[in-house]
């Protein structure tokens, strides 16, 4: 695997900056679990991985019958199981987050890299 430099933001902002300024060569990293194998396996190269597990929002789900859903694209599946009312509303995006590699895979998958 080829060095790289790694740097969590915090803001939207922030990573929006940070991927401009590198021309298409920054990846972004939510739960990993595509990135990391793919930079490991020398399939992708970058030259900075910009990690957006500290932005807030991107980890926001709430749902709720009267204002639907609210999702950050940094959920990762596992976070979708517990809530029965979500599950019987959204049935598919539970089937989708279910094919998501196995238990462990989907403790770290993000849905928003790999659902979108």
């Amino acid at each position: 695997m080829q060095a790289f430099d790694y740097t969590r933001v915090s803001t939207v902002d922030e990573a929006v900056t940070l991927l401009a300024q590198n021309n298409g060569q920054a990846r972004i990293l939510s739960g990993g679990t595509d990135l990391l194998v793919a930079l490991r396996e020398g399939r992708l190269q970058t030259n900075l991985v910009v990690d957006v597990k500290g932005i807030p929002e991107l980890s926001d789900l709430h749902f709720s019958a009267q204002n639907g859903l609210t999702l950050g694209a940094a959920v990762p599946c596992h976070r979708l199981y517990n809530d029965e009312e979500l599950a019987a509303t959204y049935p598919g995006l539970m089937d989708a987050a279910h094919l998501i590699g196995g238990v462990q895979i989907q403790g770290r998958a993000s849905l928003g890299g790999n659902l979108c």
